[in-house]
């Protein structure tokens, strides 16, 4: 019986971590996608380097600290594309190129929203 219950203990850590982490990712992932929708990207076709540079470094530091709590419960191939991503998004707003950077930034909020789609608990994923 004590094993029982040391079972749906651990059980029950598991799943309300997990649905905690889901919590905090939806809205991480929001935030972050909405920031660059609304914020960055218009920054960006406005040609405004100085803000655009700025908040490339904002959307980093937030990407990284959300990266740190994801890397215990996602792929970490799929953080690397995003990673990549954005590494991408960085290197064209600092060389001031309005259509690659517009563009990788859209890309980049894409793949930030797939990544909540895809980790949701929705029986298609745990299938």
């Amino acid at each position: 019986m004590r094993d029982l219950i040391v079972s749906v203990a651990i059980v029950a850590v598991l799943i309300g971590g997990w649905l905690f982490f889901d919590s905090y990712s939806a809205r991480s992932v929001d935030e972050m996608s909405d920031f660059i929708y609304s914020d960055l990207i218009p920054a960006v076709e406005a040609e405004d380097w100085d803000d655009s540079r700025t908040m490339v470094t904002e959307l980093s530091q937030a990407w990284n600290e959300y990266k740190k709590k994801a890397l215990f419960f996602l792929n970490s191939e799929e953080l690397s594309e995003i990673d990549y991503c954005l590494a991408k998004a960085d290197k064209y707003v600092n060389a001031e190129d309005v259509s690659n950077s517009s563009g990788e930034l859209n890309s980049l909020a894409g793949q930030m929203l797939f990544l909540k789609t895809k980790e949701k608990i929705t029986p298609e994923n745990i299938l």
